[in-house]
């Protein structure tokens, strides 16, 4: 898997204002794709891909009720997290070490872009899920992590394919899912004033091609 993280990015999520941001963002948006897509309060959140756990620390705290799992390949991130609420386990997105059916709600950002068979994660999603549980996703716009990358704000070797939309949708329906919600997200890698606003306004324009990140919802 390629842009395996290491303690560093656990720092950088703490200390830089790009990272607390995007993170933040992300959160916010897995949080809304919860709230109206499951509105029974689930039972049960596996995060793929959790890094250090912040998230999903952020996820408890919104659902205290929720057993909270997370999956993570690099031991130098889990080592990072501090919550003594969530559990995190080493483990690969492609093989996820967990039985059929167990989960409400599965989540995985910023990871898809990352790993050398998407169908096969999101594949896994489902598996995982119990009837009417909900997976969601996000990722980068392929265009704009391409700029990104060559202003040198991003490793080019971090990424191992750049996901569009329509590909998003296409593996969601290969897999199973019913697909409830499709949409890009975030105008500023590091936040600006009255965000949601311009947000809003430029996707009643029609012109969310100018959002930076990019968010799935499928219902199993």
């Amino acid at each position: 898997m390629k842009g395996v993280l290491d303690k560093e990015y656990a720092i950088a999520r703490q200390t830089r204002r790009s990272h607390i941001y995007r993170l933040k963002r992300r959160t916010d948006e897995v949080l809304k794709g919860i709230k109206k897509f499951h509105p029974e309060e689930p039972r049960s959140i596996l995060d793929i891909g959790t890094a250090d756990g912040v998230m999903l620390n952020n996820l408890k705290g919104a659902f205290p009720a929720a057993t909270c799992i997370g999956i993570e390949y690099a031991n130098d991130l889990i080592a990072c997290s501090k919550s003594k609420t969530i559990c995190l386990l080493r483990g690969d997105a492609l093989a996820l070490p967990m039985k059929d059916n167990v989960f409400d709600v599965v989540i995985a950002t910023a990871i898809i872009e990352h790993v050398s068979d998407p169908i096969q994660l999101v594949c896994e999603a489902f598996r995982v899920l119990r009837k009417n549980g909900i997976f969601v996703v996000t990722t980068p716009h392929p265009f704009w992590e391409k700029i990104a990358t060559h202003i040198g704000h991003l490793k080019e070797e971090e990424h191992n394919e750049l996901i569009t939309l329509n590909k998003l949708v296409s593996l969601f329906d290969k897999a199973g899912f019913e697909i409830v919600k499709v949409e890009q997200f975030m105008i500023s890698p590091i936040g600006i004033p009255f965000e949601s606003v311009i947000e809003m306004i430029l996707k009643l324009c029609r012109l969310s091609f100018l959002l930076l990140n990019q968010k799935i919802v499928g219902r199993k």
